[in-house]
């Protein structure tokens, strides 16, 4: 069924587009949200001849020396049930790879030019199922000569270490990651910044990837995470709801909860921030009684009470934000894996979005039709929709964003300005990953999967406008789920 309104006019959607746009500037430039296909110059041509790699994205050039890029799934299981990966040839979790960023401000990009930086790092492997595709994502760890971390602007984007790589091949429109942090970057307070390049792989061309800020702690970017001078057992952190994964790489504690995904309970919740090197034992206690009394609360019958109502302990508008935009995109990831709960020193509990390459109707394991809703039943919101209050705070906001941001003329023009942006370098990732493309079946059933980048695209327009306009009918029966009616076990 389609929802599109019929018969808007190509000039009004256009004017509704730039109306959209220009109601962003003010908060864009507040936030510092740069969307780089508005930012940055196109493929204004060059006088190389074209015999070479010429890009006007910035080329990132790895050469792992012939060593094996660990993290790769291997067979079998470990004696906890959960996934092995392969080490490199020393069996270890990362090889030192030497990297190069060639990223000229006025000029088109070529293997020949002098390097922005030249620098060692650590290098791997990393994702989940994302682990199994045949174009592979990256996480980069940049060091200096002693091998301490080296912070450094990467395109343009605040400076820092840890940079995660992400290739587009399940979305076959190459451009969901990119919208949808960057649409997500104007909506919350923070969402990871990211920036399109060409990867060169030991001096094979990869095609398109996607430079992204991983979550984690900054000075000067990033989530305001720093540990407290003046008394070293107060601290900001962050948690991730997810799947365990790579113990050794991270700073593991269960925090044990009562959110559930789709009926089941939480898999594990794990302390990103601090790291090992400053997660103490008092600190550990600290975070885990902070989530567990915030749990009890929320899941108590005072949940809605002034003293012990769930805002006491959670920033409403984050919260707010976030199941919108994973709502209106159907991230089936959300509230249960790849989920990022953090807390400033002093400040309450706020979410971040991580990981859009399944949204849309792009899950692998099932469809997500543009009708229903999904994060009804996901973690904390099960309770907090029990309150009317917070309903109304989800309908007033969603008629907000829906007006901008989310508007069909805005995203619509959205997909058009960036493809048209991306322009060659599209083609140049077609010819690297065309088979791929035509006959790598990721989704299921296999009668999902489309066979091209243009389907891609087509399949992300039709269905956005279908949820969009399934969502303008129905967002207001999100009230059924306050009502006293349905949650009389629960009244006070």
């Amino acid at each position: 069924m389609r929802y599109r309104i019929l018969g808007l006019a190509a000039l009004a959607v256009m004017l509704l587009a730039a109306a959209a746009a220009a109601s962003l500037e003010p908060e864009a430039q507040e936030r510092g949200r740069v969307h780089q296909h508005l930012a940055y110059r196109g493929d204004e041509g060059c006088g190389c001849g074209g015999s070479a790699l010429c890009s006007h994205l910035p080329l990132i050039v790895i050469d792992t020396g012939g060593q094996r890029i660990p993290g790769a799934l291997a067979e079998g299981m470990d004696r906890f049930g959960q996934a092995v990966y392969t080490t490199s040839e020393d069996g270890l979790p990362v090889i030192t790879a030497q990297v190069a960023v060639i990223d000229n401000a006025g000029a088109n990009n070529h293997l020949t030019d002098p390097p922005a930086l030249e620098a060692a790092a650590d290098f791997r492997i990393r994702g989940n199922s994302s682990r199994r595709f045949p174009k592979l994502p990256y996480l980069l760890d940049l060091k200096d000569g002693e091998g301490n971390n080296l912070d450094y602007p990467m395109m343009g984007m605040d400076a820092h270490h840890e940079w995660a790589l992400h290739g587009p091949i399940l979305d076959k429109s190459l451009i969901r990651n990119y919208m949808w942090y960057n649409i997500s970057g104007e909506i919350m307070e923070y969402a990871p910044n990211v920036r399109f390049c060409e990867l060169v792989l030991n001096g094979r061309h990869q095609g398109l990837y996607l430079m992204v800020e991983t979550i984690t702690n900054g000075d000067d970017c990033r989530l305001p995470l720093r540990l407290d001078t003046k008394n070293a057992e107060a601290t900001g952190y962050l948690l991730r709801v997810d799947r365990p994964t790579e113990t050794e790489l991270e700073s593991i504690r269960d925090v044990y909860t009562f959110a559930e995904r789709d009926g089941q309970i939480a898999q594990d919740i794990a302390i990103r921030y601090p790291g090992r090197g400053r997660l103490t034992e008092a600190l550990k206690k600290s975070i885990e009684l902070d989530v567990s009394a915030f749990e009890k609360a929320i899941f108590s019958y005072d949940y809605n009470t002034g003293q012990y109502g769930y805002w006491n302990w959670v920033d409403v508008d984050s919260f707010v934000d976030y199941f919108l935009i994973n709502e209106f995109t159907k991230n089936s990831d959300a509230g249960g894996y790849s989920t990022y709960l953090y807390k400033e020193v002093g400040g309450k509990f706020k979410l971040c979005v991580w990981d859009f390459n399944n949204v849309c109707d792009n899950f692998r394991e099932e469809v997500q039709e543009p009708e229903n809703f999904l994060m009804v039943k996901r973690f904390w919101y099960f309770m907090m929709l029990k309150d009317e209050a917070f309903v109304e705070r989800l309908l007033a906001r969603y008629g907000e964003l829906r007006r901008g941001v989310l508007s069909e003329a805005y995203l619509m023009n959205y997909i058009d300005e960036t493809l048209d942006w991306l322009g060659p370098a599209i083609d140049r990732n077609n010819d690297r990953w065309g088979d791929e493309m035509e006959n790598w079946e990721g989704l299921m059933p296999p009668e999902r999967n489309i066979h091209s980048h243009r389907e891609g695209v087509e399949q992300l327009r039709e269905w956005l406008c279908e949820r969009g306009g399934w969502l303008d009918e129905n967002i207001h029966a999100l009230r059924q789920y306050a009502h006293p009616s349905r949650n009389k076990k629960f009244s006070h």
